[in-house]
This record gives C-alpha cells, sequence and structure tokens, in this order.
C-alpha cells in the first residue's frame, strides 16, 4: 500500500515543482518560510529538489502509508493552490 502511495508522493512532488515555479516566474511568492529562505541564498529549482528527495526518502524510511497518504491530501492541495495563482496571474 505505501508502495502505491509512495508513486503518487513522487508524482505530486514533480508538478509541485512545476507549479511553484511557474507561480514564482508570474510574480507568485512561497508561502513556506523555511523554502522562501531558501530562495533568497539558493536557486529554488535545487533546493525544491534537494528537499523533495529528503521528503521521499523520510517517507519511504519510516514506511507509514497512512502517513504517506496524509503527505499526498497535503500536497494535492499545494498543487491545486499553485494552480490557482497561476490561474490568477496568467
Amino acid at each position: 500500500m505505501n508502495t502505491a502511495f509512495l508513486f503518487i508522493f513522487i508524482a505530486l512532488q514533480v508538478l509541485d515543482i512545476w507549479t511553484t515555479l511557474k507561480a514564482l516566474k508570474l510574480g507568485g511568492r512561497e508561502v513556506n518560510p523555511v523554502l522562501a529562505k531558501l530562495f533568497e541564498k539558493f536557486d529554488p529549482l535545487a533546493t525544491m529538489v534537494a528537499v523533495k528527495l529528503a521528503g521521499v526518502w523520510a517517507l519511504w524510511y519510516v514506511d507509514l502509508y497512512v502517513l504517506t497518504g496524509i503527505m499526498c491530501a497535503v500536497y494535492l492541495w499545494v498543487v491545486d493552490n499553485n494552480l490557482r495563482v497561476i490561474k490568477k496571474r496568467a
């Protein structure tokens, strides 16, 4: 069960990276204060890839399908929010 959720989570991470970069190019802002601070010092794409890889590894390591499912739901909301920002600014 966790393997299926992990694949969904990975897909959502890719979508989050793409939609976040698109929203930033359109004048949006990163609402996560930790990432926003990191974006000031490092390339946003490289930062997000590193953070996303760490998140995927952590979910794989703990192997709790309930937690992975919850994180999928959270990132489904994040991607949806990013798409709303893109639509509003495009």
